[in-house]
């Protein structure tokens, strides 16, 4: 996809699928009206859009692959092509699938996830089922690359990993049931140590429930801040 930056008196090249601009300057625009798209003040809204206007009638099936991890890798495909990758906090997942069900909400939307990251993979498909969408689970072993020279970042490989775990048929889950080890509760307790920059600690019980999904760590924090 080729993005051209053109000034308003400049011709519109012909392969031009979708223009983004200001209210005021569209109305100076002749190029269809289904095809001009006004700017949002947030620009990872306008893409969507954009894309959505670009690709949405095309894809008889969206997948959505998610690497998961404390930021998850994510990757939206339409017909096996990328649309569009993020890496966002586990929080961000759920609603940024709700506004991609909402671009495409003409289509079958199915959800890949990859096995890795238990507490995190689980809370996750928990969250995405809530919303109404079949969900895979994938074995990934395989799909984060090595990164040759040149090539540096988790973000990168994580997005990688997205994609490919996309684009392979996993097995269809329910709810998930989580109970979290004692080693999963620690890390909890050492997130919040570094949460509060080493003046609090997340007591166990607190801990667990952040470890099971019940809380997220601004939440228990908080509730640990006013006992």
């Amino acid at each position: 996809m080729n993005i051209l930056v053109l000034n308003p008196e400049e011709r519109i090249p012909s392969h031009v699928g979708v223009i983004i601009t200001t209210e005021k300057e569209s109305e100076g625009i002749d190029f269809g009206h289904d095809k001009i798209l006004i700017a949002d003040t947030r620009p990872q809204a306008t893409l969507d859009k954009a894309l959505s206007l670009l690709f949405g009638e095309d894809f008889n099936q969206i997948i959505i692959g998610i690497d998961p991890g404390k930021y998850p890798g994510i990757a939206v495909l339409g017909n096996n092509k990328t649309i569009s990758v993020h890496h966002v906090s586990v929080g961000d997942v759920c609603p940024l699938l709700k506004r991609t069900m909402e671009l495409f909400e003409k289509k079958k939307i199915i959800v890949r996830i990859g096995h890795g990251a238990r507490l995190i993979r689980s809370q996750l498909i928990n969250g995405i089922l809530d919303l109404g969408l079949a969900v895979e689970m994938v074995d990934e072993t395989g799909t984060t690359p090595n990164l040759g020279k040149g090539v540096h970042g988790q973000v990168i490989s994580d997005i990688i990993a997205a994609i490919n775990i996309a684009l392979i048929p996993g097995k269809l889950v329910g709810k998930q049931f989580i109970e979290p080890s004692n080693g999963e509760v620690r890390v909890i307790q050492e997130s919040s140590r570094e949460y509060s920059n080493g003046r609090s600690t997340l007591p166990r019980l607190l801990a667990r429930k952040v470890a099971k999904g019940e809380l997220t760590l601004d939440e228990a924090m908080e509730r640990h801040r006013n006992v």
